[in-house]
């Protein structure tokens, strides 16, 4: 079969990733048909997408049907790291959830190759709840029986918008010492990694992006952007830990990006530096734009 003969569902189109993902695969002439979980989301896809489905799979059944004539699924599928109030459920409750029902459908609609975007497991942080649901996703693909490519990097620029947020206050926040090491990327590099292996390719994929430096470093830069003078707010991660805590019954989510950030801030997380674009040119690309146009943090 050629590549343009294979038939892509994209999940998680109108994510940082998906989207840029979803450009690629239509400039190469390929099918691909979107799966998004609203209508408000679906309108970014339309006229892009070969076809455009509404339905979300956290619900139970919603996926039937969805996935017919499909060869190749492609999940973005993924709850957001962004600050924000908006969304409860926790990470293993949308993504787990939801990455399970669209492979449960892959597999009774025939199927072949199901590409996950997942995230780069470092030692540090692998124990999170945040981590443990992309891992855990990946645990039911191996099972599945189906081939498989996970694009796994380090961390996407789209989840640092909250840095540019707090750079044009003034003040911005680092867990710990802000020693730690990282080489996040960029979205459009991660959708190129995900392209790369949609007809075949390694079991993992780790991406990483051009520069390692450290998360002073990283925050440094979102005040290089705004054009405001570094000042750096180096808070406790036990501060985060316990705050994590307290929010497990009351705000399942935000408990389990809090738990995360502590950890994750505080160790290193470095890929091999397959992305080419730097963070820099990207904070000042989006230094201008509203808060809003960053919070698609996958």
């Amino acid at each position: 079969m050629t590549a343009t003969a294979h038939r892509i569902l994209l999940a998680g189109a109108t994510g940082a990733v998906g989207i840029e993902l979803l450009r690629l695969l239509r400039a190469q002439g390929r099918f691909v048909r979107t799966l998004s979980r609203t209508r408000q989301n679906a309108a970014r896809v339309y006229g892009l997408a070969s076809e455009v489905v509404v339905a979300d799979a956290v619900e139970p059944g919603a996926l039937a049907g969805v996935l017919e004539g499909i060869t190749t699924v492609v999940s973005c599928l993924g709850a957001s790291v962004a600050l924000t109030l908006r969304e409860r459920r926790s990470y293993h409750d949308v993504d787990v959830v939801a990455n399970t029902h669209l492979l449960e459908a892959s597999k009774r609609a025939g199927v072949k190759r199901f590409v996950y975007l997942s995230a780069h497991p470092g030692p540090g942080y692998a124990h999170t709840r945040y981590l443990s649901a992309h891992l855990g996703v990946e645990e039911r693909i191996r099972a599945s029986g189906l081939a498989f490519s996970f694009v796994r990097p380090t961390g996407v620029y789209t989840a640092l918008g909250d840095l540019i947020a707090m750079a044009r206050v003034g003040l911005g926040a680092v867990a710990g010492d802000g020693l730690a090491r990282t080489n996040p990327v960029h979205p459009v590099d991660v959708a190129e990694a995900l392209a790369e292996v949609i007809d075949g390719g390694p079991a993992v994929l780790p991406v990483g992006g051009p520069d390692v430096m450290t998360r002073d470093d990283v925050a440094r830069l979102a005040f290089e952007a705004t054009g405001k003078q570094a000042r750096l707010l180096h808070v406790p991660p036990g501060v985060f830990r316990v705050m994590s805590a307290l929010l497990t019954g009351i705000h399942p989510r935000l408990s389990d990006l809090l738990e995360f950030v502590a950890a994750v801030m505080t160790s290193d997380s470095v890929a091999p530096a397959r992305g080419t674009r730097p963070l820099r040119a990207w904070f000042a690309e989006v230094a201008g734009e509203r808060p809003g146009l960053l919070r698609r943090a996958r």
